[in-house]
């Protein structure tokens, strides 16, 4: 197997606690993305690290594969790197590539799987393929702080929505790298800063544009959203 895909889902969010295994249509949410990654392939190991127990019952229940995530890797100010390197560990680096899936989300697709990694095989000269969306309304160049001040890329009496500069932010959809990149990167950071930038993102990154409705839950309206996309 050349993917190790990982379900990460924790206990301790607090946004919305438990958000993982929230229901929808008689479901936990992380079960979604169980469902989606065992049907990526042959190529792909797919594998949940959780600390939530009714989660590991439901992995025992079904013959899934899960590992126990670290209590020091499951506290808010750790970034997810860290959770990743954890998973490599007790997984082996005997994989080509690390299929990064956040547990709170529910709506996915295989197509931009598959294209993140043939791209990757394609192009050596890449470290990760990540999925985006276009930022339209919500472009950066709009945006104000809490002081009710523009905040340093942005110029706000400049810009129409029109001329607004084309803008990508990564949707939690798909998020596929290279493990052995991220070894060497991973070295050189700090996983206990949340501030320190993610040493998953690589040094060459391709985005994937997806114009799929991709529902990241951490309110309760996401969860009513997440809902309604997947039931209607």
């Amino acid at each position: 197997m050349k993917v190790l895909s990982v379900i990460f889902a924790r206990a301790g969010s607090k946004g919305m606690k438990n958000k993982c295994v929230s229901r929808i249509d008689g479901k936990m949410v992380a079960e979604y993305s169980i469902e989606y990654s065992l049907a990526l392939g042959k190529e792909v190991k797919t594998v949940v690290s959780t600390d939530i127990d009714s989660l590991i019952n439901y992995c025992k229940d079904n013959n899934i594969d899960y590992i126990m995530r670290d209590p020091k890797f499951c506290r808010d100010e750790v970034a997810i790197d860290g959770a990743v390197a954890d998973a490599i560990e007790q997984m082996g680096t005997n994989y080509e590539y690390f299929n990064l899936v956040y547990g709170n989300i529910a709506t996915r697709y295989p197509d931009l799987f598959h294209q993140a990694l043939n791209f990757l095989k394609e192009y050596k000269d890449y470290d990760a393929a990540i999925s985006m969306q276009n930022v339209e309304k919500y472009n950066p160049m709009w945006m104000f702080d809490y002081n009710e001040t523009i905040l340093p890329e942005g110029h706000i009496c400049q810009y129409r929505r029109q001329d607004l500069p084309q803008k990508m932010i990564h949707d939690g959809h798909t998020f596929l790298f290279r493990i052995d990149r991220f070894i060497n990167k991973y070295r050189c950071v700090n996983p206990y800063k949340s501030d320190h930038m993610y040493s998953i993102y690589g040094d060459k990154i391709k985005p994937l544009i997806n114009n799929d409705v991709i529902v990241d839950i951490d309110t309760e309206k996401d969860l009513k959203l997440a809902e309604s996309v997947i039931i209607h």
